[in-house]
């Protein structure tokens, strides 16, 4: 569940995809792509901006955030979109 800290409300850490999941190699993506992504938490699922750092056949890694707040997870391929495209 959700809880406040500070002055803004911390989700909890994403849930990740197992490495047996997502397959691989996996590949650097220099410079990062900016998508929108559906990650999942333990008690929701929300969409976030986001920035694709690497990528297998199956699925990707993003992360969203920033400095040290950032947080990334692997989703599958088909949880994302370009932020291009709206």
């Amino acid at each position: 569940m959700a809880r406040r800290r500070r002055d803004r409300w911390a989700l909890g850490p994403a849930l990740s995809l197992p490495e047996v999941a997502r397959g691989g190699p996996d590949y650097d993506v220099v410079p990062p792509d900016p998508v929108l992504a559906w990650v999942q938490f333990p008690d929701r699922t929300l969409e976030v901006e986001a920035h694709v750092i690497a990528y297998t056949e199956r699925a990707v890694l993003v992360e969203w955030g920033f400095s040290q707040a950032a947080e990334c997870a692997w989703v599958w391929r088909d949880a994302i979109r370009s932020r291009e495209q709206g």
